[in-house]
């Protein structure tokens, strides 16, 4: 399994996979996520006609060039942030990948809504090597926080937020 490497802005190269996929089946729904695109389609013509299926798309694309990678969840992608409602549409799983992957797409979501939840203001976070309290939510922009240590004020940005481990109310706290 390769790539296919073309000049093409990332719009377009999404446009191009959604018409390939199209030519033999119907996209039902699609979302991207960062460099991902997510597709539930139904195969039209074939042995498998009226199967509904989960694809994905890898998209790289630098210097006016687009590279692609499409799979199907029977390959087990190593990306679980595919759409819940997805798996919830599509036929059962097929293949000896498709099962657990889609397992671990719910994993990788129950945990993702778990963390949310403890993600308020008020809870601590370890990020490095210092512990930081979380003050209040400045949106996409991340997080104004507190390091422990010394109070000094900072915004932990989104993506650091992600990169976090939250912490206990009991854990780590200097008494």
């Amino acid at each position: 399994m390769g790539s296919i490497v073309y000049r093409a802005t990332k719009d377009q190269a999404i446009h191009d996979e959604l018409t390939s996929v199209g030519a033999c089946s119907t996209v039902l729904a699609h979302r991207v996520i960062g460099s991902r695109l997510w597709f539930l389609a139904q195969t039209r013509t074939g042995e498998r006609a009226g199967r509904k299926w989960i694809g994905l798309t890898l998209i790289d694309c630098r210097n006016g060039e687009a590279a692609v990678k499409a799979m199907d969840e029977t390959c087990g992608p190593c990306y679980y942030d595919c759409p819940l409602a997805f798996l919830a549409q599509a036929d059962a799983p097929t293949g000896p990948y498709a099962g657990p992957w889609r397992e671990q797409v719910r994993a990788f979501h129950a945990s993702r809504a778990t963390r949310r939840l403890a993600i308020q203001p008020g809870a601590r976070v370890a990020y490095g090597d210092h512990t930081y309290v979380l003050r209040h939510s400045l949106g996409r922009r991340g997080w104004e926080v507190v390091r422990e240590s010394d109070g000094l004020v900072f915004r932990l940005k989104s993506r650091q937020l992600g990169s976090t481990t939250v912490l206990s109310s009991l854990e780590n706290n200097p008494s």
